[in-house]
C-alpha cells in the first residue's frame, strides 16, 4: 500500500507534462511583402530535427522567429540559435530576423497568432504587439 501512496503522485505529476499542446509549425504575416521569406524559413525549419514547434512573424520591417527545441537538445540551444541565425543573415543579407528559442518570447508570439487568427486585431495592433515581443526579446539577451 505504501508503494502506491508514492507512484500515484509521481504518475500523476510526470502524466501532467504531456498536456502541453504543440502548436507545429505557424505562419503569420501581417505585411505581405515577406510572405515567400516568411515560406522559405519555415521549410527550412521544418526540416531541422531539433525543433518541433516554430512560430514566424512577418512584420513591416522586421521577421520574428521562435521556436521549441525537442528535450534532448536543450543543451545545445545556444548553437542550434546561432545556426539559425546565421542561416537567415546569408538567405537574406539585407532582412532583419530576430531569432529566439527563449520560452516567453515564444508565448508571446503564439498569443499574438492567436490574437490574429481571431480576428481581434488590426494590423497597426499586430505590429505594434510584434515590436513589443522584439523589444522584450532584446532586453532579455
Amino acid at each position: 500500500m505504501k508503494k502506491w501512496i508514492y507512484t500515484f503522485p509521481l504518475m500523476m505529476l510526470l502524466g501532467g507534462c504531456a498536456m502541453f499542446e504543440q502548436v507545429g509549425p505557424s505562419e503569420l504575416i501581417i505585411h505581405d511583402t515577406h510572405e515567400e521569406k516568411v515560406h522559405i524559413i519555415n521549410e527550412k525549419l521544418q526540416k531541422s530535427e531539433e525543433l518541433y514547434d516554430t512560430i514566424i512573424i512577418a512584420g513591416e520591417d522586421k521577421i520574428l522567429v521562435s521556436y521549441k527545441v525537442h528535450h534532448m537538445n536543450r543543451f545545445h540551444m545556444k548553437a542550434i540559435e546561432k545556426k539559425i541565425k546565421k542561416w537567415t543573415e546569408e538567405e537574406f543579407p539585407n532582412q532583419e530576423v530576430d531569432v529566439s528559442s527563449d520560452y516567453k518570447i515564444f508565448l508571446e508570439s503564439y498569443n499574438l497568432f492567436q490574437s490574429w487568427e481571431d480576428g481581434s486585431l488590426s494590423i497597426e495592433e499586430a505590429q505594434k504587439k510584434l515590436d513589443k515581443i522584439i523589444k522584450l526579446k532584446n532586453e532579455l539577451t
